[in-house]
């Protein structure tokens, strides 16, 4: 890196300057170079070896300043005053015959004597001298570096304490004197602060300075107090001892910056919104077709009829909107009844990646692929810190590489594409929705626009689409900030021109099937596997993959990653592959009680299948009891009998000496007990004899005579 005559040279130390010197001298056959330093007041040229300063530039140690600091005193001549261009001058006789001797001049030994004798020849001390030859060599040898530094003088920014009032005097002091006001002090400054802070600046109050300078007068500059009408009123000093109402101004406006004043006054996120500077450009936050998509969410302006029944009035719907930030176009759309919500940032995220052919053809409108070409993901999503700030949404993030931004609290300002969509739809639409919502048309007395509602959902949202349609095709967008590539290739600020313009070049859209993006966008939970199945909210779900895998072994659990969606719980979905692949899974015969519920309902049901197991817990405790008291009488009695029909003389060995003979004994009086005896009557001595007539030789039929028929038909038949 080569060195030059007035370079400055920075060096650093965790961010904080050590030393910023200028080179004066250059000798590259002697490996010297001279520089002095320029932050130092009383520093002297030094030597150093030219060598060494370029290695500490090329290994970093040193900066070279692109920026001369000392340029703020070149001022250009016409702009200087006589009295500098005489101090500079003066200056300049003295040391101009010094600093031509390069380099005898840098050498200390000759300088003192060369100094000495200037001095004896013009009168001038060493300290004048030495004082401009540091503001000649730190100036980059200039002659405008002898300015005199009457521009740092006065302290600017520093509070002052004159001996009296400062500014025009009161027109009261014609009459006299005396009643000129009072001088605005550090202990008033200090009253000032105290009232401005606390009244003045509070936030959301917006207090005016009148109202501060009577707070102020009643709370610090009262000498006694007086009643009137009931209340004591503070007697203020006269107005020639009290500062005055322009005084306070005077210190609000030089104090306190109008940046500080709206911030304290309206509140950051307010000045943030209102009151920033208009600087860039929202579309310049990306640099190509789905870097950023914005998504965002609306109420719609107009009431909206049920399909099945146009006396039924549903009210209003949700309107979900993404759009491309580089293009303007509308990659996504949901219009509903859900939200806003997760549930609905969910549809509209899903309608990005959907055929836009399909997806119209639903509503009867045909279009082409060119049309809207939108079905892809993009490389960040920018939303508000609502349905964005969610497990689900850091799963769709994830899985599929998709960076989430979220704008500050009571930012709409920063999603201004999406935001003027809205706006948009609504101005537009107006005219041709019955039902539509006109705050200005709401007079007493006047016709009531909810009372107009004709449009179904789908009525609506053939509306929205159609108006998407013709803003991404036809729309031209005079305000759009065409760069340089784009005016060159004539491309026309249509939002369609400019996606097609910008996919042919650097984009970041990406295509993912539709399925896995629902997949992702679906809530999740960790659930149990057992050899019941998956259990889920109290149902269990199973699928042939699974089995064959050996998902339900008896005494193996396990845990895993279910998608689900909440509006039907007939299927879930195992996660696989970090949100890339699934697996889906069906009710159980034994869940099928929750078949085609959703999982409010299914959560409703288990509630109620739980009350009615904790109301039937009175009758159940109660016939525990019953039951336990009845077990106890038998067991009572049975020892009872025992203990007195016992034989104690008997040994243990001797009652367990013939168990089987009298299991045999007892089983043998039990079949006779237990043996069948068909019509028995009540009078037991009618001996008639019951026959049953063979009226059907087929088989099946059947009436066995004897042991040895019933044994001999066995034998056939086998």
């Amino acid at each position: 890196m080569n060195v030059f005559i007035n370079n400055v040279f920075k060096r650093e130390k965790e961010g904080k300057p050590l030393e910023c010197e200028r080179v004066l001298w250059i000798h590259t056959e002697k490996d010297t170079v001279i520089t002095i330093s320029i932050i130092n007041d009383k520093a002297l040229p030094q030597y150093k070896t030219l060598s060494s300063l370029k290695n500490e530039l090329e290994s970093g140690q040193l900066i070279k300043l692109q920026y001369d600091p000392y340029a703020k005193f070149m001022v250009p001549e016409d702009k200087l005053r006589k009295n500098e261009i005489k101090i500079r001058d003066q200056a300049w006789v003295c040391i101009k015959d010094i600093v031509e001797l390069e380099p005898n001049i840098y050498d200390s030994k000759e300088r003192y004597q060369i100094i000495k004798e200037v001095c004896k020849r013009t009168g001038k001390g060493k300290k004048f001298i030495y004082k401009y030859l540091r503001y000649y060599w730190m100036g980059g040898k200039k002659e405008n570096a002898l300015l005199p530094r009457f521009r740092k003088c006065g302290g600017p920014g520093k509070s002052k304490n004159p001996k009296g009032k400062m500014g025009r005097p009161r027109i009261t002091a014609t009459v006299d004197p005396e009643l000129s006001g009072v001088l605005v002090n550090s202990e008033i400054r200090h009253i000032f602060d105290e009232y401005i802070r606390d009244v003045y600046l509070k936030v959301d109050r917006r207090d005016s300075v009148r109202f501060t300078y009577v707070e102020m007068l009643k709370g610090r500059f009262g000498v006694e107090t007086k009643i009137v009408r009931g209340a004591e009123v503070p007697v203020i000093l006269p107005d020639h001892k009290i500062p005055s109402i322009a005084q306070l101004r005077y210190h609000i406006r030089t104090r306190y910056t109008r940046q500080k004043r709206l911030m304290s006054r309206e509140g950051k996120v307010a000045f943030d919104r209102d009151f920033r500077p208009l600087l860039g450009s929202e579309t310049r936050r990306a640099t190509g077709p789905g870097q950023i998509f914005e998504i965002d969410a609306t109420i719609a302006d107009v009431y909206l009829v049920s399909s099945d029944d146009v006396n039924q009035i549903i009210g209003r719907p949700v309107v979900y909107i993404v759009v491309d930030v580089f293009t303007h176009i509308v990659t996504g759309l949901y219009v509903g009844l859900e939200g806003p919500s997760w549930l609905g940032a969910m549809m509209a995220i899903e309608n990005t990646v959907v055929n836009k052919v399909e997806f119209c053809a639903e509503y009867g409108i045909e279009i082409t692929e060119d049309e809207w070409p939108c079905h892809h993901m993009p490389q960040h999503f920018y939303a508000d810190r609502g349905e964005m700030e969610s497990k689900n949404a850091d799963s769709l993030g994830r899985a599929l590489g998709i960076k989430l931004k979220n704008a500050p609290p009571y930012r709409a300002d920063l999603k201004g594409i999406v935001e003027q969509q809205f706006r948009t739809l609504n101005l537009t639409l107006q005219p041709w929705m019955p039902g539509a919502v006109k705050k200005e048309y709401q007079k007493r007395g006047g016709p009531d626009y909810v009372l107009d509602a004709k449009l179904t959902l789908k009525d609506f949202t053939k509306m929205v689409i159609e108006l998407i349609l013709h803003r991404n095709n036809y729309h031209y967008m005079e305000h759009y900030p065409l760069d340089k590539a784009m005016s060159k290739d004539h491309v026309k600020p249509i939002a369609r021109d400019l996606w097609n313009w910008g996919i042919q070049r650097d984009h970041f859209l990406h295509e993912v099937h539709p399925d896995i993006v629902r997949l992702n966008v679906l809530p999740e939970d960790e659930v149990t596997v057992s050899s019941e199945g998956i259990k889920f909210e109290g149902m269990y779900y199973w699928c042939n993959e699974l089995v064959d895998q050996g998902w339900f072994v008896q005494g193996k659990s396990t845990k895993t990653v279910i998608a689900y969606d909440r509006r039907n719980m007939n299927h879930v979905y195992i996660k696989l592959h970090d949100g890339k692949g699934f697996i889906k899974c069906y009710l159980l015969e034994k869940s099928s009680r929750f078949q085609n519920l959703s999982l409010e309902e299914v959560k409703m049901k288990r509630f109620e299948e739980k009350l009615q197991k904790s109301l039937y817990q009175t009758t159940r405790n109660q016939q525990d009891v019953e039951l336990s008291t009845r077990l106890e009488l038998i067991k009572k009695q049975a020892e009872e009998r025992v203990n007195d029909e016992r034989d104690h003389a008997l040994t243990k060995t001797e009652r367990k000496a013939e168990i089987r003979a009298n299991r045999i004994e007892e089983r043998n009086k039990l079949r006779k007990i237990q043996s069948f005896e068909l019509n028995k009557s009540e009078n037991k001595n009618n001996n008639d004899v019951i026959t049953i007539e063979d009226t059907d030789d087929s088989e099946g039929s059947f009436s066995p005579r004897s042991k040895l028929e019933f044994l001999s038909k066995i034998r056939k038949e086998g």
